[in-house]
């Protein structure tokens, strides 16, 4: 049985849970896309998912459904849904942004541009949690690892009277998420990657 308490991360939990999200993503057609022509994609996964992870223990929060990292989540107030560099500077994540390669902060430039613009528009004068990023290894999916995480950010935003937004670049997750109570605002389609992505929010109970 799954306890409904989460593990809120440390410094010394990312190396544990970067793995759980590059497996989580291994076959993710948008991080594919983007990290594609990098030499060495495991050390550029590594300082990607390195990112969001410092910057949600800075500005937000970074969970896990248990030390041993199975699922992952990283939420934050709408407020720091984009990701400045004084942002990434004061969480200590730009070091890892220059990690990545020059042509994968590219393409991210691309998706960022695009979804940050949606998001502005869309969540316009709300204040909302944004939901950078979820993930369970491949062993445990199924098990309800996702679920727990998904529940306690939900009770979180239903006592704070806060709308939950979150993009999704495929589109099986959107039967999960929409178990969850998300609706799609909009679908989108990626300039030069050529990528959909649909933009979701669910509004407090």
């Amino acid at each position: 049985m799954i306890k409904s308490t989460l593990y809120c991360l440390t410094k010394k939990d990312i190396p544990k849970a970067i793995e759980s999200l590059k497996d989580a993503f291994d076959n993710d057609p948008l991080w594919a896309e983007v990290f594609k022509d990098v030499p060495d994609k495991g050390k550029a996964l590594s300082a990607f998912f390195t990112i969001p992870l410092l910057y949600g223990m800075k500005f937000g929060k970074t969970c896990a459904t248990a030390p041993s990292t199975e699922g992952v989540a990283v939420w934050v107030p709408g407020k720091y849904a984009d990701m400045s560099m004084w942002g990434m500077l004061r969480s200590g994540a730009l070091l890892y942004g220059m990690k990545i390669g020059k042509e994968a902060v590219h393409n991210l430039a691309i998706v960022s541009k695009q979804t940050g613009h949606k998001r502005k528009r869309l969540m316009k004068n709300q204040a909302y949690i944004y939901l950078t990023i979820i993930g369970v290894s491949s062993s445990a999916q199924g098990k309800g690892f996702g679920s727990k995480l998904m529940d306690t950010i939900k009770q979180e935003c239903d006592n704070e009277g806060l709308s939950l937004y979150l993009e999704t670049e495929k589109e099986e997750n959107l039967s999960f998420y929409e178990k969850h109570g998300f609706t799609v605002l909009e679908k989108i389609n990626l300039p030069k990657l050529d990528l959909p992505m649909w933009l979701m929010l669910r509004n407090p109970r």
